[in-house]
């Protein structure tokens, strides 16, 4: 496999490319994420897909995969957000030119639905990409330790190192053991989409984090168990399970249900890999920046998560 395509860390001033690849952003949330850009001392560049709506979708899928392309090979543009997730990636990704992003690296972010772009732009273009905050959240407003890590991703080249941790977010062992692999992942459903097709995640010898916002248990369990069957478990060095917002069953009663752990322990823990639960990533705050495709070292002994490499240069 070639090396993977480090892009240029950012600089105040650089230009930033605003984009929606999934579901379109209200005006409230556009203004804000103009601002959380500003904030950063970046410079936010507006491409059609940022004010656009189609149905649940940021417009056709002809504009939002023409954004994404266009984003990478304007030479005038530094770096690429995304403004936020919701649906929309997997019905563009056969129309991204992998193949002239991967010779115009630029540091991309996003999460949730933009998964499944994360993956693609890794395996495709060998491009390094962060999972990260997006701008329309509000980056002013952010807490200490989510706006360290994101800021320490986005303006340096140097490892971010040990994770920190988060006080009362303790980090649950689901099996003991350290693990060494370039790290990736993302949002279970478009993991499990994606499953069967050219961009499916490739998973051997990496560590491959998890998190889901807003399901049922038993999807969560059908989720982990499709990757299960398709040999991603089996596959990689390490999990890391991340969080798991708003997700569960209010309605129904315990004894018709299973739990979280009950599902980690059945599903995940039978393969016997290094495992850890409630990392800090997802659909929360505080969150944890993630490189993905760095080297990353877990020791879910300890409950530690260290970035060793840089996702930029």
């Amino acid at each position: 496999m070639s090396p993977m395509n480090k892009p240029k860390h950012l600089k105040p001033g650089d230009r930033i490319a605003l984009i929606a690849p999934s579901s379109p952003v209200d005006e409230d949330k556009l203004i804000q994420a103009i601002d959380s850009v500003k904030f950063l001392g970046l410079r936010p560049v507006l491409f059609p897909s940022a004010t656009m709506t189609h149905g649940y979708l940021s417009g056709p899928d002809w504009i939002r995969a023409a954004d994404v392309n266009h984003a990478f090979e304007n030479p005038d543009i530094d770096g690429v957000f995304c403004l936020r997730g919701g649906y929309g990636v997997t019905r563009i990704l056969n129309s991204i030119d992998f193949e002239m992003i991967s010779k115009n690296p630029k540091l991309f972010i996003g999460y949730s639905d933009i998964t499944a772009l994360h993956t693609a732009l890794n395996q495709r273009s060998n491009l390094m990409t962060l999972h990260s905050p997006m701008p329309f959240r509000g980056w002013r407003s952010l807490d200490p330790v989510t706006l360290k890590s994101l800021t320490d991703h986005l303006f340096s080249s140097i490892p971010a190192g040990l994770t920190p941790s988060i006080a009362g977010e303790a980090i649950e062992t689901i099996y003991p053991g350290t693990a060494t692999g370039p790290m990736i992942g993302g949002n279970l459903s478009l993991l499990v989409a994606t499953l069967g097709t050219p961009y499916e995640i490739h998973t051997k010898n990496k560590i491959l984090f998890i998190e889901e916002v807003d399901e049922k248990n038993y999807k969560i369990d059908r989720g982990l168990t499709s990757l299960s069957l398709a040999g991603k478990f089996s596959e990689c060095n390490g999990i890391i399970l991340c969080t798991w917002a708003d997700c569960g069953d209010p309605d129904l009663s315990p004894e018709k249900n299973l739990t979280l752990h009950q599902i980690f322990e059945e599903v995940v823990k039978p393969f016997c890999k290094p495992t850890i639960n409630n990392f800090r990533a997802g659909h929360v705050y505080p969150q944890i920046t993630i490189p993905m495709g760095s080297k990353t070292k877990l020791d879910a002994t300890k409950g530690t998560v260290a970035f060793l490499e840089s996702a930029t240069q």
